[in-house]
């Protein structure tokens, strides 16, 4: 009988963190100058209770890990669902190209610090290792925990444990790097070329938001039978899909194992697949009633968010991780200072407006995720009135495509140890150099170009 309760008293468990996080934060007031979601101080809060530290809460890493999982495809889902919007501003169009290059970036450095340490003194390191960077810096912990998983099975000991210490690491150089570099781009605001003023005090607005009823089913459980379906069909495909190519020797085993890493990837298609389906069955006039909630869509990704990042910092083991934890230390620091780098270097060559702003988002966003970017954002840009919080969302939509090459890249290298053929290394620094350079010729000059020109009017 207890074992039927575990789930839900993980569920419990992860709610009662998260008030108490709310609770800390509302009555310290320090942490409130540290810009740290809720989410991830629930986490931190989950791993000094659990059973790493102080053993008070009974919480299960592989649990925990399966639910990091899960969460993240019904949170991709459930945004996936929701209404495009139309990607015209150009800055949204610079924001999606700039995301897509963070993680490119952070693949190049994570890569070749990787080949590095093996160089040195660190010779069993799984070589794909550094590509934990830009998937659990740039894309989340979901990501990182799902393909370290993945990896585990192909030779990477506690590989999704690892990709949720990365991930954490991350998130604390969000939260505590970004205001360092919030405070020193204040101060140099005068090499930026942009004012800057104390943020207001806002009062809280009370915002009336209509929810669709029905007379025989509530709308939130429409939402829900969606997100269902799609997750259905995802994973009825990848296990047809799986089960076909594994028939094709150790390269098909190996694609097979790493596909079902990138599950929210097949989710996210399918989701966008129904609802075009949906918006092409309602062009017909008769079909008046709105069955999908954009509303309840978001809040539905923003809780299965606040709970993945909540389980992935308290899933995280210290004991298991200490065999790595000088290459996962090396690898967040350098990691780090160079994504700071970049933020600056890049955002002063493409945006004309709000330099600052993005500088502090983008920043936010390539070592946490969306919601630390708009945690620093909110810093100098109180009332989101720069239009960046805009960019930075509509952006990360234009990059979930564009970064879809960098997702079949990884797998070159896992494809290299697994055959034990180490030219795909030398393959993936040759596909990575060649995206970036693409990137560079098709959108980093006209963006450095339309900026000067804009810059002189």
């Amino acid at each position: 009988m207890e074992m039927e309760w575990q789930f839900i008293l993980d569920f419990v468990y992860l709610s009662l963190i998260l008030a108490g996080a709310s609770l800390i934060k509302r009555l310290v007031k320090p942490i409130n100058n540290f810009l740290i979601p809720n989410a991830v101080i629930a986490g931190f809060l989950g791993l000094l209770l659990g059973p790493s530290v102080l053993r008070i809460i009974p919480l299960c890493y592989d649990r925990m890990g399966m639910l990091v999982y899960h969460l993240m495809a019904i949170g991709f889902i459930s945004i996936a669902l929701k209404r495009r919007t139309s990607m015209t501003s150009k800055t949204s169009v610079n924001t999606g190209f700039f995301i897509a290059a963070s993680y490119v970036i952070q693949g190049v450095v994570g890569f070749g610090l990787t080949f590095l340490m093996i160089a040195t003194f660190f010779k069993d390191i799984f070589p794909p290792f550094g590509f934990l960077l830009p998937l659990g810096f740039a894309q989340g912990p979901g990501q990182a925990y799902s393909i370290g998983t993945q990896w585990e099975a192909l030779g990477f000991t506690n590989g999704g444990m690892i990709g949720l210490t990365i991930a954490a690491f991350g998130f604390l150089w969000a939260a505590f790097g970004g205001i360092i570099l919030l405070n020193i781009m204040v101060r140099k605001k005068k090499q930026i070329g942009i004012p800057f003023e104390k943020p207001k005090i806002r009062r809280r607005v009370e915002t009336l938001v209509k929810d669709f009823e029905f007379s025989d089913i509530d709308g939130f459980t429409i939402q829900l039978f969606a997100i269902g379906v799609v997750y259905l069909v995802t994973y009825l495909f990848l296990r047809v899909f799986t089960g076909f190519i594994g028939q094709f020797g150790t390269f098909g085993e190996t694609f097979a194992q790493v596909l079902w890493g990138f599950h929210f990837v097949v989710g996210v298609l399918f989701a966008f697949l129904l609802r075009g389906i949906y918006n092409w069955i309602r062009r017909s006039e008769k079909y008046e009633i709105e069955y999908l909630n954009d509303f309840l869509l978001q809040r539905i990704g923003g809780g299965a968010f606040d709970y993945m990042v909540a389980a992935s910092i308290a899933a995280i083991s210290v004991q298991i991780i200490g065999e790595y934890l000088i290459p996962i230390l090396i690898l967040t620091t350098v990691g780090g200072l160079v994504t700071a780098g970049y933020s600056i270097w890049i955002s002063k060559r493409i945006y004309s407006k709000a330099v600052l702003e993005h500088i502090v988002g983008m920043f936010g966003t390539h070592t946490g995720t969306i919601s630390t970017g708009i945690a620093l954002l909110r810093e100098v840009d109180p009332g989101f009135e720069s239009g960046t919080a805009e960019d930075l969302v509509v952006g990360s939509g234009l990059a979930l495509f564009l970064g879809l090459p960098l997702l079949m890249i990884i797998n070159l290298p896992v494809l290299g140890y697994t055959l034990e053929q180490p030219i795909y290394y030398v393959l993936t620094f040759v596909a990575l150099g060649g995206y970036l350079g693409i990137m560079y010729l098709f959108w980093f000059r006209r963006a450095r170009v339309r900026r000067a020109r804009e810059t002189r009017h």
